[in-house]
């Protein structure tokens, strides 16, 4: 369903990418993401105000009880060739209200009913070839038409798009650029390899000043991957690292903030980072944002703003919005003798849909404990 349909019918109030909401109305439609952002909270839905005990693999499904929520894949791949690939899947839930549509009157008129509206993004980077492809649906979270639960099994999806738990315990996940004919497709097999990374105080994970305005927040990272991606009809087999965030919470972006980066960064020795920079106009960001660094076998540990520094090395314009992102970084922290240097394997990784935003595949060289180290990662920008 396109949105302009969906705005029609006044169930799009709500779009929203990481780590904030994104408010679209019927008298207000744009593609800047942070302008969409200037809203107040809803009071009807649930505040994140405190850590809360995860439950696994409950907690993989949705929480209909809070406003927002969100599903994110990334991955970096290659095949035998050394070619290599990056991806995205990733799936956004919407509560239009916090009363449950499915048990009230509407649905005795229509099994459309429905008070969820779900988006989802597919992205696809073929580094030899220098060709970025991205897509995104829409649908109501009713008939079956999308969805998310946690047990019997996990699994959330939008239409042929999925990523859904395995008999053996791997999660498959599928997306296809055309339903009837499709040119570019996806179908891998993830499979975790260590426990959820707990971001911020216990997994809630502060988002600004204001009480209530965090999510809960979670990771699971070296996620083993392989299967196939389908480029211009041509199969090709793939095998990789992947990760997967998953977000829920009701809360709206600070004053004066006009965008984020985001980092998460897969180092060879299965070392994780997670860093951001919540920005304001003039280049500050936000000075509490709490990221994390985990070590295999080892407890993670919260990487407070002060303990970083990021440099940006070169800039990038985009020949379809005109946004002028940053191109590359070093990433500094002392304390863990760490210096990193990211360039993304691709320049042109930019979302041209509803929304525009930067979103790819990176690489990284560098130190880690004062040792030579390398690896790869994903980085979102927004706000530029």
């Amino acid at each position: 369903m396109s949105t302009a349909n969906l705005l029609a019918l006044g169930l799009l109030p709500l779009i929203f990418f990481m780590p904030f909401p994104i408010f679209v109305t019927e008298d207000t439609v744009s593609n800047s993401a942070v302008e969409m952002l200037k809203g107040t909270v809803d009071s009807r839905f649930k505040r994140a105000t405190e850590p809360i005990i995860f439950q696994f693999p409950k907690d993989h499904g949705a929480h209909p009880e809070y406003k927002t929520e969100w599903w994110y894949y990334t991955g970096n791949l290659s095949a035998d060739d050394g070619k290599q690939y990056g991806y995205q899947l990733t799936f956004f839930r919407s509560a239009l209200a916090p009363d449950t549509i499915s048990t009230g009157p509407l649905a005795e008129r229509s099994t459309l009913a429905a008070n969820q509206m779900y988006m989802a993004h597919f992205a696809v980077s073929d580094i030899e070839r220098k060709k970025f492809q991205s897509f995104e649906r829409y649908s109501r979270g009713a008939a079956g038409l999308a969805g998310a639960m946690g047990k019997p099994q996990y699994q959330v999806w939008l239409e042929d798009w999925s990523a859904t738990e395995q008999p053996d315990g791997t999660v498959h996940l599928k997306a296809t650029d055309n339903q009837l004919n499709p040119t570019l497709s996806m179908d891998l097999k993830l499979r975790q390899t260590v426990p959820p990374i707990l971001h911020g105080n216990q997994g809630l994970s502060q988002k600004g000043p204001e009480l209530g305005n965090a999510n809960h927040y979670y990771s699971l990272v070296g996620l083993e991957s392989a299967g196939t991606v389908k480029i211009g009809g041509q199969r090709v087999e793939v095998k990789g690292v992947s990760w997967m965030d998953h977000e829920f919470g009701t809360s709206a972006l600070s004053d004066g903030i006009v965008g984020w980066d985001w980092f998460s960064i897969q180092l060879e020795n299965g070392t994780i980072l997670m860093l951001a920079r919540l920005r304001y106009q003039d280049g500050s960001d936000w000075p509490s944002f709490e990221g994390t660094l985990a070590e295999i076998g080892q407890t993670p540990v919260k990487i407070q703003r002060a303990d970083f520094n990021i440099k940006e090395t070169a800039s990038w314009k985009s020949p379809k919005s005109g946004s002028i992102y940053p191109s590359g970084w070093i990433i500094q922290l002392d304390r863990f003798g760490l210096i990193l240097k990211i360039q993304p394997l691709l320049k042109d990784q930019e979302l041209k849909g509803n929304f525009t935003y930067w979103e790819g595949a990176v690489q990284v060289k560098g130190t880690f404990r004062h040792q030579t180290t390398s690896g790869v990662g994903y980085v979102e920008l927004t706000g530029y």
